[in-house]
């Protein structure tokens, strides 16, 4: 019997190899802050800058609002998904892009990278992946190595697994900025050193 795209298998080993979770300190340095404030609740972005860099977009099997430059990428992920894991991307469905907020589970200092529109949660067949379970929907395993392939990293690497979860890796907001794909946004990127907020492996 088909398994399901939905069925839960355990964590896949060598999972985001190469890839490492966008720092924040990089995002705050490149993209600034997208607002004074967080909580647990999805906020609107008030950094004037970052907003001019936000687009409402097709691509392809939804809509997405994000980070310009994320949004080209998620399109050119998803559209490799279509003809790679026919399947998969019939049941592929977003959960949210943009959403100023903190990591979930915080209550300081860790801003989730949805608040910069650079990361997206999906749905498979309408069902989310439950988060810390260290289980992950067989369907997501096929696509994580594309998102892989283009510099995203997979949030089933985190310390508390969240596979449901695709965010824009550090190696990849980098060169963003260096070609100019990041409009008037004028930070230095710093050191790769950990601070605080920073999550991932």
């Amino acid at each position: 019997m088909a398994t399901s795209i939905t069925t839960l298998i355990s964590l896949p080993a060598n999972i985001n190899r190469g890839i490492a979770s966008a720092k924040q300190a990089t995002m705050l340095a490149i993209l600034g802050n997208p607002r004074p404030n967080y909580d647990n609740v999805c906020r609107d972005v008030t950094n004037p800058v970052l907003k001019s860099m936000i687009e409402l977009a097709d691509v392809g099997p939804f809509r997405v609002q994000g980070l310009r430059p994320a949004v080209a990428s998620l399109r050119t992920i998803l559209g490799e998904i279509a003809v790679q894991e026919p399947d998969v991307a019939g049941g592929l469905a977003s959960a949210g892009m943009l959403c100023a907020r903190l990591v979930r589970g915080t209550t300081t200092n860790a801003i989730s990278n949805h608040s910069w529109g650079t990361a997206i949660d999906v749905t498979l067949n309408g069902v989310l992946d439950v988060r810390g379970d260290n289980l992950v929907q067989e369907g997501l395993t096929r696509i994580a190595p594309i998102f892989n392939r283009h510099g995203w990293f997979w949030g089933a690497g985190f310390r508390i697994e969240d596979a449901m979860h695709f965010e824009v890796g550090d190696a990849l907001i980098r060169p963003w900025q260096e070609k100019g794909e990041l409009g008037t946004a004028s930070g230095a990127p710093p050191d790769s050193l950990l601070t605080i907020g920073d999550r991932g492996p």
